[in-house]
């Protein structure tokens, strides 16, 4: 059995330095996604599949507030129609009208969108040796 080579080994084998990785939205929140596919095949059964592509972006602005509100306000953390959690209907009129937006730029202009500055690291304390702490 051979070694893998890892990231740190660099680019010689699987050039994909700086590349975003989809996995971790895969890997990190599967439920998540799976409220958003429930959303999406309830809405295909009552209307059509894709059918959010053809209405403006103002209403699913609305609809988002809508059920964002209905829980705030204490009615229920589903949707009375679908029976479904009102933060997975949001967060797909999120989605809807965030695709609405980045489906009118130019290849060029949305590959520039998804670059992104390198984050600050100052949050992420070192290990801290607790053998000499004498409290």
């Amino acid at each position: 059995m051979t070694d893998l080579i890892t990231a740190e080994q660099g680019q010689k084998f699987k050039a994909d330095a700086g590349k975003l990785k989809a996995r971790l939205l895969f890997e990190g929140m599967p439920r998540a996604l799976l409220a958003i596919a429930a959303v999406l095949s309830y809405g295909e059964q009552k209307y059509e599949a894709h059918s959010w592509k053809k209405v403006d972006k103002s209403r699913y602005e609305d609809a988002k507030f809508r059920h964002i509100l209905e829980e705030r306000a204490g009615f229920g953390k589903n949707d009375d129609e679908s029976d479904l959690l009102h933060e997975a209907h949001a967060a797909c009129n999120m989605l809807f009208t965030l695709e609405q937006r980045l489906s009118k730029m130019t290849r060029e202009e949305f590959k520039e969108a998804m670059k992104f500055n390198k984050p600050p690291q100052g949050h992420k304390a070192e290990p801290q040796d607790h053998k000499n702490d004498k409290s």
